[in-house]
């Protein structure tokens, strides 16, 4: 928002050579005196510009007022607080008598009552398992070199957590190495139930004795690796056979080049370069670049294929799992051209099938299902886990769940109605103008605060609009609702006094009495839907039909929608609130009434601060040939005189 002075500015920002001249005349203060006149009318143009943006605000707060109700309580029908579902109406508490077996909820279908059930079976997905471990053992690739390797060290690592291991330098064969390397092992691991976790050992590849680590999977010991150890001089991995690190499990960061290099029946690649699986007839490709974590990634991801692959370390098998549940063929595998399926066990995998779930209802209903979540009569039925013992379910109304979210409802909806009824009556004092620049300069912040804060006060006074929501409101709550016996006030929801202008006020004891003993009513009373749905451009008869079906809430909500809509209707009209003051963020905010009325004021102040500056320009004119006229008197004066005093 320019400034008056700032607009003026524009044009009158030149440097004046004028000022206590010889003549005696102070031309720059009489120009001054002389402009503060002529501002005047570009003074009342900036109070007005000021007080239809102040205006227009005002119109946006409200908006986003009613677009904050709107999205707590209309947009999301699956929000608990929605007021347009049914089942914030019908809300139910779910008990079971062993919760770890099954739980219960319900919905607005529901019927509030007691069940039995017998869970005897829960669904499960279809696994298949590699059939065997498939890395190699963590056996070294080349015989021992007793002599280099003795004093050296090398770093160990058991299921994540690693350590130095020292070969003694005394040693003086093989069988001591072994025995120095395990007595290093169990001192910096300890032991489990006097068994060492990982064991040392010889092993002989082609003739050659080579030494193995072998975890001991009995008591729980899995991953291990091996690694340089903490100084270059003093390492003995090559010198033990082992040309670099080397593991007893896969690395998800591993190519795929690189993990069929550490399988114990490494793969190939079809004639592509590539594995080319098919999983549920989807069709991958992978080349020996990619590493186990991207393949598994984008199979996992793919909805077609419909599984998850992963790598259990601690089996050292490859696991696939269908995402659905149940019964059925829903893990086909098969590869075109290369052998990773045959090489990690999947050609001919372990393989359990999936489970339907199945459940016995009051003990003559047996009930089987493909998942572990379903409803039935409007009853969700949640299985944990089987069991062989009856379990009793029962489903209670939740009253004060439904009071709480209609008293909450009502006090937002109170909140809206006064915000607006403020408006509607604050008066509106016209000794209150917008401060000029001139008129700040002489005021400190705190009174100038105090000043805009009264002359913004009353803008919107008696506005038709707003009065026109508040209307609108009222009489969507006192209409008659087609097919609902049911009103507001005979479930204790009434409006107060006069004073109190359209407020709502809640007997909550009445309230509760008729969400418990007419529930269907009450929800009636709220969320009933019209046969026409909701459209922007309905004929008033449409109009009209859709307003005498529907309930409360969706009154309310047509009356917010027509209000700050976004959407045009086919005369290309948005929201009323939107046609007059627009809103950031949205098309609007720049195509809206008020908008046009402040661009209007702008182009009046940029016309008449030109005026005014060629008005100016003019008087320092006029000043300056007086002062050429007074001078040059003065001069010929002087002269004169001189002449005078010479006889």
């Amino acid at each position: 928002m320019s400034s008056i002075s700032s607009l003026y500015n524009v044009y009158s920002n030149k440097m004046r050579l004028f000022g206590l001249s010889g003549s005696g005349l102070d031309v720059d203060e009489i120009v001054s005196q002389l402009m503060r006149a002529e501002r005047v009318p570009l003074d009342r143009l900036y109070q007005k510009r000021q007080l239809a943006e102040w205006k227009r605000d005002e119109y946006r707060n409200i908006t986003n007022l009613l677009r904050s109700f709107k999205d707590e309580y209309f947009n999301n029908l699956k929000m608990a607080s929605n007021m347009l579902s049914q089942s914030t109406y019908r809300k139910f508490v779910g008990k079971s008598s062993d919760e770890s077996v099954i739980t219960v909820s319900g919905n607005a279908n529901a019927a509030a009552g007691s069940y039995t059930v017998l869970v005897k079976e829960i669904a499960a997905a279809a696994v298949s398992r590699s059939s065997g471990e498939i890395t190699k053992k963590l056996v070294g690739s080349s015989a021992v070199n007793v002599d280099s390797a003795k004093g050296k060290s090398i770093s160990l690592e058991i299921d994540g957590i690693r350590k130095t291991i020292t070969i003694g330098s005394d040693v003086t064969d093989l069988t001591e190495l072994v025995q120095s390397l395990q007595s290093s092992i169990d001192e910096q691991f300890g032991l489990i139930d006097g068994e060492s976790k990982v064991q040392v050992s010889i092993v002989n590849v082609d003739g050659s004795d080579r030494i193995a680590f072998i975890p001991n999977s009995e008591k729980g010991v899995h991953k291990i690796a091996i690694y340089s150890g903490p100084s270059e001089t003093s390492d003995a991995l090559n010198h033990l056979g082992f040309t670099g690190y080397a593991s007893n499990r896969l690395s998800t960061g591993d190519t795929l080049e690189a993990v069929s290099a550490k399988l114990n029946n490494p793969f190939s690649f079809n004639e592509n370069g590539k594995i080319e699986l098919i999983i549920n007839n989807k069709r991958f490709e992978f080349d020996k670049s990619t590493t186990l974590s991207s393949m598994m990634n984008k199979i996992n991801s793919d909805p077609d294929a419909n599984v998850i692959m992963q790598y259990d370390e601690i089996s050292d098998r490859f696991v696939i799992t269908a995402k659905q549940l149940g019964s059925g063929s829903t893990i086909q595998l098969s590869e075109n051209g290369s052998t990773f399926l045959e090489a990690v066990g999947l050609d001919n995998p372990d393989y359990t099938a999936g489970k339907d779930a199945c459940i016995v209802l009051n003990g003559t209903q047996t009930i089987v299902r493909s998942s572990n979540s379903f409803t039935i009569n409007g009853i969700t039925y949640n299985l944990h886990k089987k069991s062989d013992q009856v379990q009793t379910v029962t489903l209670e109304q939740d009253v004060q769940g439904v009071l709480d979210n209609i008293k909450k409802f009502i006090e937002k909806y109170n909140e809206i109605i006064d915000a607006i009824n403020k408006k509607l009556d604050e008066k509106y004092d016209r000794n209150f103008l917008p401060l000029t620049d001139e008129q700040k300069k002489e005021m400190k912040e705190d009174d100038i605060r105090r000043w805009e804060e009264k002359a913004k006060t009353g803008l919107l006074r008696n506005d038709s609009i707003f009065q026109n929501i508040v209307n609108d409101m009222r009489r969507a709550l006192s209409d008659a609702i087609e097919g609902v016996s049911l009103t507001l006030s005979s479930i204790g929801i009434t409006t107060g006094s006069y004073s109190d202008k359209g407020k709502l006020k809640i007997d909550e004891e009445k309230l509760k009495a008729a969400i418990e003993n007419n529930p269907e009513g009450v929800m009636e009373l709220f969320a009933k839907k019209s046969s026409i749905d909701r459209n922007i451009d309905l004929t008033p008869e449409e109009r009209a039909k859709r307003y005498n079906e529907q309930g409360i809430a969706y009154r309310i909500f047509d009356v917010i929608e027509n209000n700050i809509r976004t959407i045009r209707d086919k005369d290309g009209r948005k929201g009323i609130l939107l046609e007059m003051a627009g809103m950031e963020g949205d098309s609007s905010d720049i195509k809206n009434l008020m908008y046009n009325e402040i661009k209007e004021y702008n182009e009046e102040i940029s016309k008449l601060a030109k005026k005014l500056y060629q008005k100016e320009e003019l008087y320092y004119l006029k000043y300056a040939q007086l002062e050429k006229a007074i001078t040059s008197m003065l001069s010929q004066g002087n002269y004169l005189l001189s002449q005078f005093m010479q006889q």
